[in-house]
């Protein structure tokens, strides 16, 4: 579950209130809501996203998402408590292939219930013990074992009803997975089951030993948060941008782990002034090879990705090739002081297309014009590594290296898809009644990749090195070792 806003604006949708008994204090997640209230929170969300979700049919077609959004809203036959409701909506968001279209618990669900302290690593299917939040001394688990089921049940089995319920882009895995990393033990409890004990049957790795971990489900603020490795991974003082030179290698590296303003904000640095300071470091000490790096930066602001691409791109480009969005008008019922100064439905920015599509303006976003090729870029070569991890603005940064043939991409499939993404002004809702929480973005950005092989899934590194749970354990990184083999080889 994404908790970071990835670019864009993220717009309080002020919706008509109802009385709600079971909220605050009262709280109880097993409170089973009435038909006629769940019918109703059914048809604010089928409302959202038809009105303003400007990608809805890009991958199923509306006749087969209206039938079945019919078919679930005829399923609403009984009272259900907020988990079922959310069982039934979950799928839904799957089927739109949309990673920055969310819906999640209220936020009261977030904060009770017993989870596992545990999080995994997933390769090829397999699930690998990764991280463990308790105390080390109090519950002893070996890391990188593999785990073959839990409770019982396989993980086969397990994957099975989780993956179709998770938002992601486009039709791959790779979004989905990284997911799973950041919240398996949430999404377990939402989709799965939710026990007082995990009982898992392990496999050690090296010595092909089966064994039996017996886990306590642990009631804790920090273990119920979503992409708890993250929150853990911005300490104090953490850079998100660093250049490392290697002068034997005539080769900088640029870390780039977030293009998140929010981010940048929290290490106390700023992004024009790195990238004017590595450029320069880079051209002073007469670098060939540029390494960048977006592995573990899930998006942000689009603007940094241009005049980044702006200081390597060898050409003329275009950033984007259009944006689209659902009308050329307002949603009147989804206006606010917000959202009526910042969305894009207006008529003064936008043009009718055909099939009674609406495109913005050319003269309105500059990424949608022709930037001419900058005189001063980087001539050298350009490795970008990338990972499963890498979406929306850090995904289309690795589109923009395969639209133009700018540089080699190392590591392994983005999680954000090859032809674009719906973001932009995102709207974010509570259900009127039962409060579940719900994301949806009101532009869709497109960049074609000509001739491009791979539809329907991220962008493919053009050297494949997927990370294993050794390396994660050994902190062996080996994308980059194989990088600087590369360029090794072409001294």
């Amino acid at each position: 579950m994404k908790r970071l806003l990835l670019f864009g604006y993220l717009l309080f949708l002020c919706l008509p209130t109802h009385a709600q008994e079971n909220q605050g204090a009262d709280y109880k997640p097993d409170y089973l809501y009435s038909i006629v209230q769940l019918q109703s929170d059914f048809s604010v969300f089928r409302w959202v996203l038809e009105k303003a979700h400007p990608g809805l049919y890009s991958y199923t077609p509306k006749i087969v998402l209206d039938k079945l959004m019919d078919s679930t809203y005829n399923a609403i036959t009984t009272s259900m408590n907020e988990r079922q409701f959310y069982q039934m909506l979950a799928p839904i968001v799957g089927k739109l292939h949309c990673g920055h279209t969310l819906i999640d618990p209220s936020l009261m669900y977030q904060d009770q219930g017993k989870r596992l302290p545990l999080d995994f690593m997933f390769q090829a299917g397999k699930a690998y013990i990764r991280y463990n939040y308790m105390d080390s001394i109090v519950l002893k688990v070996p890391i990188g074992a593999e785990v073959l089921a839990i409770n019982g049940q396989s993980i086969e089995a397990i994957l099975a009803k989780m993956l179709p319920a998770l938002p992601a882009d486009a039709q791959h895995l790779a979004g989905k997975y990284q997911d799973l990393e950041e919240d398996f033990a949430n999404y377990y409890d939402l989709l799965v089951a939710q026990p007082d004990t995990f009982l898992l049957a392990c496999i050690d790795t090296k010595t092909q030993q089966k064994f039996q971990l017996k886990i306590p489900a642990i009631d804790d603020e920090f273990v119920r948060e979503y992409a708890k490795r993250s929150l853990l991974a911005t300490e104090v003082g953490k850079k998100y941008l660093t250049l490392t030179v290697i002068d034997s290698l005539k080769t900088a590296i640029m870390y780039i782990h977030s293009f998140l303003d929010l981010d940048h904000k929290q290490a106390k640095q700023k992004f024009y002034r790195f990238l004017k300071s590595s450029m320069k470091t880079i051209h002073a000490k007469k670098i060939e090879n540029l390494v960048i790096d977006v592995r573990q930066n899930s998006g942000g602001n689009l603007v940094y990705v241009n005049d980044l691409f702006y200081q390597i791109s060898l050409r003329d480009y275009r950033f984007l090739d259009r944006v689209e969005v659902t009308r050329n008008e307002k949603i009147t019922q989804l206006k606010n002081s917000e959202l009526s100064k910042a969305s894009i439905h207006n008529p003064n920015r936008v043009i009718a297309g055909d099939s009674g599509r609406y495109f913005v303006k050319d003269s309105y976003y500059t990424d949608l014009r022709v930037r001419p090729r900058n005189p001063k870029a980087f001539q050298g070569k350009v490795y970008l590594l990338t990972g499963k991890r890498s979406f929306s603005a850090a995904s289309h940064l690795a589109v923009l290296f395969e639209a133009y043939k700018r540089g080699v991409i190392v590591g392994e499939e983005t999680g954000g898809s090859n032809a674009g993404f719906n973001a932009g002004d995102i709207i974010n809702i509570g259900l009127p009644i039962t409060n579940m929480q719900m994301e949806v973005p009101l532009e869709k950005c497109i960049k074609i990749i000509p001739r491009y092989p791979h539809q329907g899934r991220g962008v493919i590194p053009h050297h494949e090195v997927p990370l294993t749970i050794e390396d994660e354990i050994n902190v062996y990184d080996r994308t980059l070792y194989f990088v600087l083999g590369l360029i090794r080889e072409k001294k």
